[in-house]
């Protein structure tokens, strides 16, 4: 017997006042019963106390719960679950009148689910509708302990487990452990595996995960089917694939295939194995990928719209050593992985509109967190020009894309026509100020600004404007709010009466629209501003804009035509076009280099024998870069400064034929900047520093053996880690010193597929970058066996669904029969005094 609160024993203390009453009493009875029926009272009210306790006994009964697991993952035959299911029916069908039951779908965890629901979910499984997410685990051990929230108090307990034993997360033998434990009885019933044709890319090994320029690697892939079929086994690099093999796969058999293939590509380089079979049921499991750091010569991506442009550059930089790989509009990497294949990115010509918001991000990671350098040099599609204009890019850089005006630069008067639609509501509109803030911070003293917003009709948001009012224009345009239809053409209107009062020298309109405008004669209007000396661009947000006629405008307004379908990108579009319509960032002329600041990166060279610039953009230097070069202006050439582990880089002339035929035609060309990008290179120091990963329990575990010159241990280290995933994401990573020399570091993976380590020790300047690839989920892996202590289990018998189950103990409250015992007492007690 127990009881569920001992607080009302308090109450205990009134038999202390009924003790004196019976001393004092004044009744006139025989000792024998008023002793007797003060005995009673007593029992009585003691009875009633402990009634208040709520008492309860625990008793004997064969009442059970039966819970029933069906395992639903990839790797279970559907027809054979649904065969479990008509087992489950006859089960429950054989449950006595006080006996209950669950019923739950195992896959990625629990889904309760009733009988005929549950039929209907396979029935659409099987025909092609199916939750890959749900299903590609197996979590068996984690869904067994959790389907014991099922079991309800005071019922003996039995699981049922359908399943092909495939356990993703290893934990069948610890859950049965703590089931026996805790009294629940577990029956196993095997269910097949996988019926179709399948086949599965094990992984992809490397003899070393490091090689020398040039040397040839060994890498194996490890492929396996369920049934005997031919497979094609590709090798890719960078997309392309560039070995292939046939294979033979048997039931069962882990079969290998080697490529032996020349390292070529320094840093980071990642190689994937394809697995093409004749006949498959997943495609998921037919990639693997593993990554090799290749030391050799250093190597860097140059970009430039126009590729042919930079061959001669790029045969002078080959000549001395460098590996570069020249790409186009298109070519920057989308992920850190790929940035960290090269040493230094130079961007010669590509536009910031041409880049997304998150590359631009990885580029400032990669310089800030990784040591890689950034070059930038000038051009038409650069600094300024290039719309870099507070970006993540121009944070990098040692020089910014404002500078002053000078005086005798023609005037600007500039019309913003922005869409304040309903459609704009939202980031479109938040975007669509901070890109008019921006246009306006370039402008010059002597130029002016205004902002019209339109809907259904054309409203000022900032009227003509001197560009030296920036406290104005600012406040002006926080007050561009979105709501209502489209309709440009007036907004375009009172643009160009705003124009055609200005005696600016240079009149240009931006004009802005995510969606289709109401009919009006746009061209004819467009006409007319060029008539009267005005050039007009235009922006086209996502593909609801009216394209066609936003080219057209453009077209016949002798400007440009710009189309995004990221709001994030206006900034740089507004920005790009305010430089380019000022007719101020670029000088032209003959300009001879002056040293300004003696550096390594010109160690050897006199600035008088360097040859001419032909031109360059204008810029200003940040306060903390060092201008090396500069024009007689005292304006930047060439400037570098730190940022974070790695270095900008900035060169405000070019060195094509358009600024840089006199340096293309010198024999020092070559030489001189091979050594001025080596100074910018991302420093791959890692001697002495060994770091190795495995994963355990969803975490990315590194082993890091840290030595020095001498190859004694090196302890106390001041480590700096930060882990990037595919995403962008950054996250500070703990490292502790687990021995003399040797450190871990513990990254958790969850549901991110690749992850980049960066490893600093910051007291000896030593950095080393690891990759983490995530394989597909073990669900589609073919070696997979149910373990031996689920084999091991007694089968289930749906006519003996409760047979053997000992008796569960089960509590009962037996307040009422102290309240029953109490009352009566009481009731003997008066009658005893009475009688």
């Amino acid at each position: 017997m127990d009881f569920t609160t001992l607080s009302p024993l308090f109450w205990l203390l009134v038999l202390v006042g009924v003790g004196a009453g019976f001393y004092h009493s004044l009744v006139d009875r025989p000792t024998g019963l008023r002793t007797a029926s003060f005995a009673l009272r007593i029992l009585g009210i003691i009875l009633l106390v402990l009634a208040l306790c709520q008492p309860f006994a625990g008793d004997k009964t064969d009442e059970a719960h039966v819970v029933f697991l069906v395992d639903v993952s990839q790797s279970a035959d559907l027809p054979s679950a649904k065969e479990a299911l008509n087992q489950v029916d006859a089960g429950i069908k054989a449950l006595r009148r006080h006996d209950t039951h669950s019923l739950f779908a195992v896959a990625d965890g629990l889904r309760e689910k009733p009988l005929e629901d549950f039929r209907t979910m396979l029935d659409a499984w099987m025909k092609g509708v199916a939750d890959d997410a749900f299903r590609a685990h197996s979590r068996l051990g984690d869904s067994m302990l959790a389907a014991r929230l099922a079991f309800p108090a005071g019922k003996a307990r039995r699981l049922v487990l359908f399943s092909d034993g495939v356990d993703t997360e290893d934990g069948v033998d610890a859950a049965l452990t703590q089931l026996k434990a805790e009294g629940v009885d577990v029956k196993f019933v095997p269910l097949k595996t996988l019926s179709q044709p399948e086949a599965v890319l094990l992984g992809v090994d490397s003899t070393s995960p490091f090689a020398f320029h040039g040397e040839v690697l060994r890498l194996t892939a490890r492929a396996m089917a369920n049934q005997p079929m031919n497979a094609k086994v590709r090798l890719l690099n960078k997309g392309v694939a560039v070995q292939e093999k046939t294979v033979a796969l048997k039931p069962g058999e882990e079969a290998k295939v080697w490529f032996d293939t020349e390292m070529t590509t320094p840093g980071p380089s990642v190689w994937s194995t394809e697995l093409i079979p004749d006949k498959d049921h997943f495609p998921i499991n037919n990639q693997a990928t593993t990554t090799i750091t290749v030391r050799g010569k250093p190597r860097v991506l140059m970009l430039h719209e126009d590729e042919k442009k930079m061959r001669a550059f790029t045969r002078s930089l080959k000549e001395q050593d460098f590996d570069v790989d020249l790409r186009g509009k298109r070519g920057l990497p989308e992920s850190m992985e790929e940035l960290l294949a090269f040493d230094a990115i130079i961007i010669a010509n590509l536009s910031a509109t041409d880049m997304t918001p998150r590359q631009m991000t990885l580029l400032r990671s990669y310089v800030a967190d990784f040591g890689g350098g950034l070059v930038m040099l000038g051009s038409e599609n650069s600094f300024g020009l290039g719309g870099y204009y507070k970006t993540p890019v121009e944070e990098v850089l040692p020089l910014v894309s404002r500078f002053e005006k000078e005086k005798e630069k023609p005037s600007l008067a500039m019309v913003l026509v922005i869409d304040k639609s309903g459609s704009m509501e939202g980031t479109p509109i938040a975007l669509a100020r901070q890109a008019a803030k921006s246009a306006a911070e370039l402008l010059g003293p002597q130029d002016q600004i205004a902002v019209i917003g339109f809907d259904s009709d054309a409203q000022v948001i900032c009227e003509m404007t001197p560009a030296s009012q920036q406290g104005t224009i600012q406040a002006s345009i926080d007050s561009l709010a979105a709501g209502g239809g489209t309709y440009m053409y007036p907004g375009m209107v009172m643009g160009k009466e705003m124009l055609e009062r200005t005696t600016a020298k240079v009149k240009h309109m931006i004009c802005l629209t995510d969606g289709q405008t109401n009919e009006a004669d746009h061209l004819g209007l467009t006409q007319q501003l060029v008539d009267g000396g005005v050039t007009v661009s235009t922006v086209g947000l996502g593909d609801g804009a009216a394209r066609e006629l936003l080219q057209q405008i453009a077209e016949a307004g002798r400007g440009r035509y710009y189309e995004s379908n990221d709001p994030a990108s206006l900034p740089q579009i507004f920005t790009k076009e305010t430089t380019q319509a000022s007719k101020s960032a670029v000088q032209e002329g003959l300009f001879q280099p002056i040293e300004i600041t003696e550096h390594p990166m010109l160690a050897g060279y006199d600035a008088d024998s360097l040859p001419v610039a032909l031109g360059y953009v204008m810029t200003e230097a940040k306060p903390a870069a060092q201008v090396l070069l500069a024009a007689e202006h005292g304006d930047p050439l060439l400037a570098v400064g730190r940022f974070g582990l790695g270095i900008g880089l900035a060169y405000t002339s070019d060195i094509t034929e358009v600024w840089g035929g006199e340096w293309l035609a010198w024999d020092g060309c070559g030489r001189f900047w091979a050594q001025v990008l080596r100074g910018a290179l991302r420093k791959t120091d890692v001697e002495g520093l060994e770091a190795r990963g495995t994963t355990r329990d969803g975490e990315w575990i590194l082993g890091i053996e840290r030595r020095g010159p001498d190859n004694a241990p090196v302890s106390l280290i001041n480590w700096n880690a930060q882990v990037l995933d595919e995403n962008g994401n950054t996250q500070d990573v703990k490292i502790r010193e687990t021995g003399l020399g040797r450190y871990e570091a513990r990254v958790p993976i969850g549901t991110r597929k690749h992850l980049s380590l960066r490893l600093h020790d910051k007291d000896h300047d030593k950095l080393e970058v690891k990759h983490y690839h995530a394989p597909y989920p073990a669900e589609y892996r073919l070696q997979s066996k149910a373990p031996e202590s689920l084999l091991a289990l007694t089968g289930y018998q749906p006519d003996q669904i409760v047979a053997g189950l000992k008796p569960a103990e089960q509590l009962k409250p037996i307040g009422h029969w102290f309240a029953w015992t109490a009352l009566l007492s009481l009731l003997l007690g008066v009658m005893l005094r009475r009688v």
